[in-house]
């Protein structure tokens, strides 16, 4: 093969690369467009006659979107609304050995108060909300400050779910009584209460090691 041939090769294939990240840049955006047009309309529906009333299908009409973009990107309405924010989903994609943050978790509620009032105030939502925020923190909890296996693992396994649950509660109760505290201070007081649990702990993990 020739020089120019050579060159000439080259540059079709920097195009198709060119073309290729060009149309993934695309597909992305349109994905994008189409969970913000449907976070955007499930939002609105809640506001207007609260979760429990609201469909899969008035969401699509409201979105006017076709039933297979919604399936393509949420199994039910539950994943929709749980994934559709970013704060939410911050929560359950920490890196490991990075501390939890509340602080955008709570400016995010503070923003959405109406929204989440309106959510804790129906039986049903209120609890596919609390019991998802509860397994999200719950997970972040236990890949974030796991010990060492150890007979006493299961210990720590409750400490987790009991520490996910009393955070939960004080999300509530403090969107309840109508953020009677900064999300500052929410943060730190939700940051010291995870702390307590775990330095409970690690006192306990501490004196099983000196044991041995």
């Amino acid at each position: 093969m020739n020089k120019s041939a050579k060159k000439s090769g080259n540059e079709d294939m920097d195009r198709g690369g060119d073309r290729t990240r060009a149309a993934g840049k695309i597909a992305d955006r349109r994905v994008q467009k189409s969970r913000k047009l449907l976070s955007d309309a499930l939002v609105s529906l809640i506001l207007e006659k609260g979760y429990d009333e609201v469909s899969i299908q008035d969401i699509i009409d409201r979105a006017n979107v076709g039933r297979s973009t919604f399936y393509s990107h949420y199994e039910n309405k539950e994943q929709l609304l749980l994934f559709g924010h970013e704060h939410l989903r911050a929560l359950s994609l920490r890196d490991a050995g990075r501390p939890l943050d509340f602080l955008p978790f709570y400016r995010h509620l503070a923003e959405m108060h109406d929204l989440v009032r309106k959510l804790l105030s129906a039986e049903k939502s209120e609890r596919v909300l609390t019991r998802s925020l509860e397994d999200i923190l719950q997970g972040s909890i236990c890949r974030l400050y796991a010990p060492r296996l150890a007979p006493e693992g299961a210990l720590f396994m409750l400490r987790c779910e009991a520490a996910a649950a009393a955070l939960v509660r004080l999300m509530t109760s403090w969107v309840h009584k109508g953020m009677p505290c900064p999300p500052e201070r929410m943060a730190e007081e939700s940051t010291a209460l995870l702390q307590r649990v775990l330095a409970d702990e690690r006192a306990a993990a501490s004196g099983r090691t000196r044991k041995e």
